[in-house]
């Protein structure tokens, strides 16, 4: 049987090239991944009978679930039915009359996807293009 001497010393060096091998030759998928804000605008759905809305959420959270898997879901929030509109610093606008429903944003949703392709697509399978507009913007990087 053949006995093995290791110092710390050369234990410590394969610990390093070891986690440098593990940093440098795994990426995980979202590393390879860019940010993009979904913006959903409209102030709500055209029927929001309890049982609509059960069934909506039910789908977005089916939604939401599949995205999380594939670790591509960051965060969402809806927002809230008030707020303002600073358009330079003397006009505030608060919501009322002076917004049309199409500029209302009622939330957003943070993913991760390779492209704009590919977040245009997981953004026509969120239940809540059904119904509302949704803008998609890349979040800038300095790359």
């Amino acid at each position: 049987m053949k006995v093995y001497s290791f110092t710390l010393k050369d234990l410590l060096k394969a610990y390093i090239m070891w986690v440098s091998m593990a940093i440098f030759e795994y990426q995980p998928i979202h590393y390879k991944m860019q940010e993009f804000l979904l913006l959903i605008h409209g102030k709500g759905y055209k029927d929001e009978s309890p049982s609509a809305l059960k069934e909506h959420l039910k789908k977005y959270e089916n939604w939401v679930d599949t995205l999380l898997k594939s670790n591509q879901y960051i965060k969402g929030q809806r927002l809230a039915n008030s707020g303002n509109v600073l358009l330079n610093r003397e006009t505030v606008l608060t919501d009322g009359p002076y917004l049309e429903s199409k500029e209302i944003v009622g939330g957003y949703i943070l993913i991760r996807a390779k492209d704009i392709e590919e977040a245009t697509f997981l953004a026509k399978q969120c239940p809540l293009s059904e119904e509302l507009p949704i803008s998609i913007r890349p979040m800038y990087t300095n790359e």
